[in-house]
């Protein structure tokens, strides 16, 4: 009797251990099981396929929801639940007690889930709608399963805004002349009459960001003019602080069905426990002329061809891309886009096959339609989107402009202003 407990005790610790994970104030993801991570606003007409495109900021002032999806596919079902936490404008976390920022007991359940249906690859697929804050700023949404805080699965950023400064701009062709072909320029202005900032130069954190991606965001920007008598700033550069480079409209395809081939599929094939798209063969378009196309901007979104039921419905398929080109030396080469939270892994970097002369990856992904680009990283670290993509100023980009300040008395960083621009 004593044996089979003391074998029982050890399977039951062999079962419950795992390496504590430590918070990552970024959206990241812990466990490979953990797929297909969406957290978006939703959109005038409620919770909708377009919606997920809208990226995770709110006004402070509406009650605008916040949706976060994800699919497990663990075998074994997992309970989740939600903590929040409020961050400064770097996202460390700030000192402020939950209670300060959230009008309840900081931990949420996550009850809404459906069983995929009809899929090879089987998954649970998890709804959740983030509990409104009462105070502006960087929030992370941290996700753990079995009551245990230690063992987290993902981490998401989401911002609140409350206006106090009003902002203004426009996107332009670069002041410097050998960069209006190929990049775009964010000139703006910030009217504070309203809100009280003893230093404006010094005291306002100033960030421009395209296309809602963490890695093509500035530095913070000091007004190149500030007018006291008006309560005026004025951010326009002659560096080049506030340009970026424009890139190319981003590459497409239609992965919704397995049953026909769709916009730029060249293949399917119907496995028995997975199935495989191949993508037409891409090549540079280094030195090609801009040609005008419709894109989401990087970002994708899941639905299924046939059912239009993609939350449960849309089979997880390998997907084949494809560059041809010759081998670059001392460079590596990914497949990039918002589906891989546009970081650079093991999951996304090519590979180059000699006899096809080519660059070529399986990547796992959710049935949908996906924007991507090529992407290039040399032995020092620098990335480079032209290589195979080219840059140029026509091409069509969204803005934000997030300003954060901490009020006289305040003990966190509040987002005092947010606007979105469009390039064209």
């Amino acid at each position: 009797m004593l044996l089979s407990i003391s074998i029982f005790a050890q399977k039951k610790k062999n079962r419950d251990t795992y390496e504590p994970k430590k918070i990552i104030y970024d959206n990241h993801i812990y466990e490979p099981y953990i797929r297909t991570v969406q957290l978006y606003a939703a959109s005038n007409t409620g919770k909708n396929i377009q919606a997920t495109f809208n990226p995770p900021v709110v006004n402070l002032q509406n009650n605008q929801p916040i949706f976060l999806e994800f699919d497990c596919l663990n075998p074994d079902f997992q309970f989740f639940r939600v903590k929040i936490f409020h961050c400064n404008a770097d996202w460390t976390p700030s000192v402020l007690n939950e209670i300060e920022y959230l009008p309840e007991y900081n931990d949420f359940p996550i009850n809404d889930y459906k069983n995929s249906f009809a899929t090879k690859i089987q998954y649970n697929h998890f709804i959740f709608e983030l509990p409104h804050v009462k105070l502006s700023g960087n929030y992370i949404v941290m996700v753990y399963k079995n009551r245990n805080e230690d063992d987290i699965v993902l981490t998401r950023k989401f911002m609140v805004y409350d206006n106090r400064v009003n902002v203004g701009g426009r996107v332009s062709y670069p002041n410097n002349a050998q960069r209006r072909m190929t990049h775009q320029q964010v000139n703006f202005g910030i009217s504070y009459g309203g809100h009280e900032i003893i230093d404006p130069k010094q005291d306002l954190k100033v960030f421009i960001r395209q296309n809602f991606r963490e890695d093509k965001m500035t530095k913070p920007l000091i007004p190149f003019l500030v007018d006291g008598y008006n309560k005026k700033l004025e951010y326009q550069f002659f560096d080049g602080e506030n340009q970026f480079e424009g890139g190319n409209e981003f590459r497409m395809f239609d992965g919704r069905s397995t049953q026909q081939k769709l916009v730029n599929i060249s293949k399917v094939f119907q496995g028995e426990k997975e199935s495989v798209i191949e993508i037409y063969p891409d090549k540079s378009q280094n030195r090609m002329a801009y040609v005008a196309i419709n894109d989401f901007n990087g970002q994708f979104i899941v639905d299924n061809y046939e059912t239009n039921r993609g939350e449960t419905e849309s089979d997880y398929i390998r997907v084949s891309f494809f560059l041809k080109s010759d081998s670059l030396e001392n460079k590596k080469v990914y497949v990039n886009g918002a589906f891989n939270d546009w970081r650079l892994n093991e999951n996304n970097l090519m590979h180059y096959v000699l006899e096809n002369q080519a660059y070529e990856v399986y990547i796992q992904l959710k049935q949908g339609i996906y924007n991507y680009n090529y992407l290039t990283v040399d032995a020092q670290g620098n990335r480079s989107e032209v290589d195979f993509e080219n840059t140029h100023s026509q091409t069509e980009n969204v803005y934000e402009i997030i300003i954060y300040h901490r009020p006289i008395g305040s003990r966190a960083d509040a987002l005092v202003g947010y606007t979105l621009i469009k390039s064209q």
